[in-house]
């Protein structure tokens, strides 16, 4: 999820692994691949549009952290394992441009350079250890997008820009522990 500007539905979904530094503390690599909707880039530079259209975008994140899990004391929550875990990600976006019809006549045609973005995220999740190997998680996270987008309409010429935003969302994830 994100604030509207310049997205707000993100679909997320990569692979990760992780190192088990110490009993307590981890390090993490993960592979993200995040996909959505640059919600009404024409609105951005002013232009009053004759159809509601959005671009397309997606993030290719790579992300190193570091993890805190928090080993409870009760034998009967053994399997339980509360974390929190802060990292930075490296974001490679790409934006598809956007053509239509301006109100009143003519046409406009976007282009996007959203370059790459920096961006460091906080977690706090639970894992749940369903057997010797096995995992399940659930976690929430927020990512802040340190971002410079430039957005350029092709026929105008009128140009504006996107600073940085953040992100939030819940994860869910299965592991496997060697």
């Amino acid at each position: 999820m994100a604030d509207g500007e310049p997205a707000n539905d993100l679909p997320m979904y990569g692979i990760f692994g992780r190192y088990n530094w110490t009993k307590k503390w981890h390090l993490g690599l993960s592979l993200d691949y995040l996909s959505g909707d640059f919600e009404r880039p024409y609105k951005l530079l002013g232009i009053q549009s004759a159809e509601e259209l959005d671009a397309a975008m997606t993030n290719i994140i790579i992300s190193v952290w570091g993890e805190r899990e928090f080993i409870p004391a009760s034998e009967k929550l053994k399997r339980l394992r509360p974390y929190i875990a802060g990292g930075l990600g490296l974001g490679l976006v790409d934006v598809d441009d956007a053509k239509g019809a301006v109100a009143g006549g003519g046409q406009y045609d976007i282009k996007t350079d959203a370059g790459t973005e920096y961006i460091p995220a906080l977690a706090l999740g639970l894992r749940y250890l369903l057997g010797k190997s096995w995992e399940a998680e659930i976690s929430g996270r927020y990512s802040y997008h340190i971002a410079d987008w430039k957005v350029t309409d092709r026929i105008s010429g009128k140009v504006s820009s996107i600073d940085n935003y953040s992100t939030y969302g819940i994860y869910f994830g299965v592991g496997f522990r060697f």
